[in-house]
């Protein structure tokens, strides 16, 4: 026996749909479209992921000391709980943070003007005005990356301490 169960995909009402419309049942709705929203919500959240892990394979594969690197550390790794495996996969976390910063899930942040401001360069933005901004320039500035182009895990080895706040945003987070 291969230990699959074949059957398990077409059991009714064992799906991630389902248990979605079934676990909004149970919560008081205020607004009819909830489950859509949460079923685009996790479709989105998969599209993302299925994007950074590609593209984090494409860029190891291409980089046999990272390849090497991450191998040793996965063949080497307690992958008994998440707290452990958190603690041994610590090469391979710098390597899907470099990714992230060189391939951000989304390509621009968008934030609103909380008050009017007058920027240094003359420009003028208006309380509640729309800023649009990239995150491959923040992540691709030499001013806050040495040798930016470049795939570093490495420049993360300390975490954020050696990163110049809001300069890093590969989920668009912050305020």
């Amino acid at each position: 026996s291969s230990g699959i169960n074949a059957e398990w995909p077409l059991r009714p009402g064992n799906d991630i749909v389902h248990h979605i419309i079934k676990g909004n049942s149970k919560t008081p709705k205020k607004d009819p479209s909830q489950e859509m929203d949460d079923m685009m919500t996790l479709f989105l959240v998969i599209d993302n992921m299925a994007k950074t892990l590609a593209t984090f394979f494409v860029r190891v594969i291409r980089m046999p000391e990272i390849y090497t690197k991450i191998m040793e550390e996965v063949r080497g790794a307690d992958l008994s709980s998440l707290q452990t495996m958190d603690k041994s996969l610590r090469y391979t976390e710098m390597a899907i943070l470099e990714c992230l910063r060189l391939h951000p899930t989304l390509m621009r942040g968008i934030r609103i003007a909380k008050k009017d401001v007058n920027l240094n360069n003359g420009m003028k933005v208006r309380a509640k005005s729309l800023i649009f901004f990239g995150q491959l320039i923040l992540h691709k500035n030499p001013k806050y990356w040495s040798d930016p182009e470049e795939f570093i895990p490495e420049r993360f080895a300390q975490g954020s301490a050696t990163i110049a706040p809001f300069t890093y945003l590969p989920f668009v987070a912050g305020p």
